[in-house]
Protein backbone atom coordinates (compact mmCIF):
# COMPACT_ATOMS: atom_id res chain seq x y z
CA UNK A 1 0.00 0.00 0.00
CA UNK A 2 0.85 3.51 -0.62
CA UNK A 3 0.73 5.86 2.26
CA UNK A 4 1.08 8.99 0.14
CA UNK A 5 -0.94 11.24 -0.38
CA UNK A 6 -2.87 11.64 -3.53
CA UNK A 7 -2.40 14.98 -5.17
CA UNK A 8 -5.56 16.67 -6.84
CA UNK A 9 -5.74 15.56 -10.20
CA UNK A 10 -5.48 18.49 -13.15
CA UNK A 11 -6.97 19.19 -16.15
CA UNK A 12 -5.66 18.13 -19.33
CA UNK A 13 -7.42 20.90 -20.92
CA UNK A 14 -8.87 24.51 -20.69
CA UNK A 15 -12.33 22.85 -21.53
CA UNK A 16 -12.00 20.39 -18.68
CA UNK A 17 -12.12 23.09 -16.43
CA UNK A 18 -15.17 23.42 -13.97
CA UNK A 19 -15.67 27.17 -14.81
CA UNK A 20 -15.67 26.19 -18.56
CA UNK A 21 -17.78 23.13 -18.04
CA UNK A 22 -20.74 25.20 -16.24
CA UNK A 23 -20.19 27.81 -18.67
CA UNK A 24 -21.19 25.06 -21.45
CA UNK A 25 -24.08 23.91 -19.61
CA UNK A 26 -25.69 27.26 -18.94
CA UNK A 27 -24.30 29.94 -21.22
CA UNK A 28 -22.12 32.39 -20.02
CA UNK A 29 -22.97 34.35 -17.00
CA UNK A 30 -20.79 37.12 -17.78
CA UNK A 31 -22.49 38.36 -20.54
CA UNK A 32 -26.10 38.21 -18.99
CA UNK A 33 -24.71 40.70 -16.20
CA UNK A 34 -23.13 43.26 -19.11
CA UNK A 35 -26.69 43.60 -20.49
CA UNK A 36 -28.39 44.50 -16.86
CA UNK A 37 -25.72 46.84 -16.47
CA UNK A 38 -27.01 48.44 -20.13
CA UNK A 39 -30.35 47.86 -19.58
CA UNK A 40 -29.99 50.03 -15.96
CA UNK A 41 -28.07 52.44 -17.93
CA UNK A 42 -30.95 52.78 -20.96
CA UNK A 43 -33.66 53.16 -18.37
CA UNK A 44 -31.63 56.14 -16.49
CA UNK A 45 -31.32 57.08 -20.21
CA UNK A 46 -34.95 57.43 -20.51
CA UNK A 47 -36.24 58.83 -17.28
CA UNK A 48 -33.28 61.53 -17.71
CA UNK A 49 -34.85 62.96 -21.13
CA UNK A 50 -38.20 62.46 -20.39
CA UNK A 51 -37.55 64.74 -17.33
CA UNK A 52 -35.51 67.08 -19.56
CA UNK A 53 -38.93 66.97 -22.08
CA UNK A 54 -41.14 67.71 -18.88
CA UNK A 55 -38.69 70.45 -18.02
CA UNK A 56 -39.13 72.38 -21.71
CA UNK A 57 -43.21 71.73 -21.90
CA UNK A 58 -43.47 72.59 -18.13
CA UNK A 59 -41.29 76.16 -18.68
CA UNK A 60 -43.71 76.81 -22.49
CA UNK A 61 -46.62 76.08 -20.25
CA UNK A 62 -45.95 78.66 -17.49
CA UNK A 63 -45.24 81.22 -20.40
CA UNK A 64 -48.13 80.96 -21.89
CA UNK A 65 -50.05 81.18 -18.60
CA UNK A 66 -47.82 84.47 -17.56
CA UNK A 67 -49.27 85.34 -21.73
CA UNK A 68 -53.03 84.99 -20.51
CA UNK A 69 -53.16 86.38 -17.32
CA UNK A 70 -51.60 89.55 -19.00
CA UNK A 71 -54.26 89.86 -21.43
CA UNK A 72 -57.24 89.36 -18.60
CA UNK A 73 -55.31 92.11 -16.82
CA UNK A 74 -54.66 94.21 -19.60
CA UNK A 75 -58.70 93.81 -20.48
CA UNK A 76 -59.81 94.78 -16.68
CA UNK A 77 -58.03 97.96 -17.33
CA UNK A 78 -59.53 98.87 -20.81
CA UNK A 79 -63.29 97.69 -19.17
CA UNK A 80 -62.47 99.48 -16.08
CA UNK A 81 -60.58 103.26 -16.29
CA UNK A 82 -59.97 103.04 -20.10
CA UNK A 83 -63.78 102.93 -20.17
CA UNK A 84 -64.69 105.69 -17.86
CA UNK A 85 -62.20 107.81 -19.49
CA UNK A 86 -63.86 106.96 -22.44
CA UNK A 87 -67.48 108.42 -20.90
CA UNK A 88 -66.38 111.54 -19.63
CA UNK A 89 -64.26 112.65 -23.00
CA UNK A 90 -67.73 111.75 -24.38
CA UNK A 91 -69.52 114.17 -22.14
CA UNK A 92 -66.91 116.84 -22.81
CA UNK A 93 -68.00 117.07 -26.61
CA UNK A 94 -71.62 117.73 -25.24
CA UNK A 95 -70.42 121.53 -23.52
CA UNK A 96 -68.00 123.22 -21.39
CA UNK A 97 -67.77 121.33 -17.69
CA UNK A 98 -67.20 123.97 -15.22
CA UNK A 99 -63.52 124.66 -14.41
CA UNK A 100 -62.00 122.78 -11.57
CA UNK A 101 -64.96 120.71 -10.61
CA UNK A 102 -64.26 117.17 -9.86
CA UNK A 103 -67.22 114.73 -10.43
CA UNK A 104 -67.95 110.91 -9.42
CA UNK A 105 -69.05 107.65 -11.46
CA UNK A 106 -69.93 104.41 -10.35
CA UNK A 107 -68.83 101.90 -13.07
CA UNK A 108 -69.47 97.96 -13.15
CA UNK A 109 -67.45 95.21 -14.20
CA UNK A 110 -68.23 91.38 -13.92
CA UNK A 111 -70.47 92.60 -10.52
CA UNK A 112 -68.01 94.62 -9.25
CA UNK A 113 -69.00 98.13 -9.10
CA UNK A 114 -65.80 100.86 -8.55
CA UNK A 115 -66.43 104.37 -7.95
CA UNK A 116 -63.95 107.00 -9.90
CA UNK A 117 -63.25 110.54 -9.46
CA UNK A 118 -63.15 112.28 -12.61
CA UNK A 119 -61.47 115.76 -13.28
CA UNK A 120 -62.40 118.33 -15.66
CA UNK A 121 -59.37 120.98 -15.88
CA UNK A 122 -58.87 123.45 -19.25
CA UNK A 123 -55.41 125.18 -20.26
CA UNK A 124 -56.37 127.62 -22.98
CA UNK A 125 -58.18 125.97 -25.17
CA UNK A 126 -56.73 122.32 -24.50
CA UNK A 127 -59.25 120.25 -21.74
CA UNK A 128 -57.41 117.29 -19.40
CA UNK A 129 -59.53 115.14 -18.63
CA UNK A 130 -58.58 112.65 -15.43
CA UNK A 131 -60.08 109.77 -14.46
CA UNK A 132 -59.04 107.51 -11.04
CA UNK A 133 -60.77 105.36 -9.33
CA UNK A 134 -61.28 107.09 -5.84
CA UNK A 135 -63.07 105.01 -2.85
CA UNK A 136 -63.69 108.25 -1.56
CA UNK A 137 -65.16 109.80 -4.66
CA UNK A 138 -68.65 109.52 -2.97
CA UNK A 139 -68.55 113.39 -2.10
CA UNK A 140 -68.53 114.94 -5.18
CA UNK A 141 -71.88 115.60 -7.30
CA UNK A 142 -72.69 112.51 -10.19
CA UNK A 143 -71.48 113.11 -13.33
CA UNK A 144 -74.11 114.63 -15.65
CA UNK A 145 -75.28 113.03 -19.14
CA UNK A 146 -74.44 116.64 -20.64
CA UNK A 147 -72.89 119.73 -20.02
Amino acid sequence: MNDKPRSPKRPRTLADRPSNRMNQRFGNRRAAKRRRGYALLLVMVIILTSTAFAAVHQRHLSAALRLEQARIASEDYNAGPVSVLAIACDRLESGDPPPSTNYRYSHTVNGNTQLYRISYTVSGTQWTVVAEPDATAGSYPLLPASF
